[in-house]
């Protein structure tokens, strides 16, 4: 059963029943299921903080409110938590340092975790550059849209 970690996007579309990829999200789960997934406290913080602000199109409420959104969510999808930390500082998990940029460094975290921890990162994100991470390539998968 493949194993998969959630961005950030992906979680929020799933927990957010009006975002904009809400059902591409959960389409995507009904066609990959049965499987298993990981999170991280990267992803978990990043959704209370999106989906908590005021500004936030379909607020869900305050970050206490969110975070048992959250639990609920994994525990009811029996997920489980990352057991590999890694750092983009190491050489064996970067490979292509030349791709890391502001704008990446989340996205090749989360890759090169997703790589460690034998899961495949699930986003809806094109623009990740997978060659850049070690085991990168085998370790992404780009949600359909439609």
């Amino acid at each position: 059963m493949k194993r998969f970690l959630l961005d950030v996007n992906a979680l929020l579309a799933l927990l957010d029943p009006l975002h904009v990829h809400h059902d591409a999200a959960h389409r995507w789960l009904e066609r990959r299921s049965p499987l298993r997934l990981v999170t991280c406290s990267h992803t978990e913080n990043g959704v209370m903080r999106v989906a908590s602000q005021p500004k936030y199109p379909n607020n869900l409420g305050t970050a206490g409110r969110v975070r048992q959104i959250m639990q609920d969510f994994l525990r009811e999808t029996s997920a489980e938590a990352c057991e590999n930390e890694i750092s983009l500082l190491t050489p064996e998990v970067l490979l292509r340092p030349d791709f890391l940029t502001p704008a990446r460094v989340t996205d090749l975290y989360l890759l090169a975790l997703a790589a460690s921890n034998h899961a495949i990162l699930a986003t809806f994100d094109q623009r990740i550059p997978a060659e850049a991470v070690s085991g990168g390539k085998k370790a992404l998968e780009i949600i359909p849209m439609s």
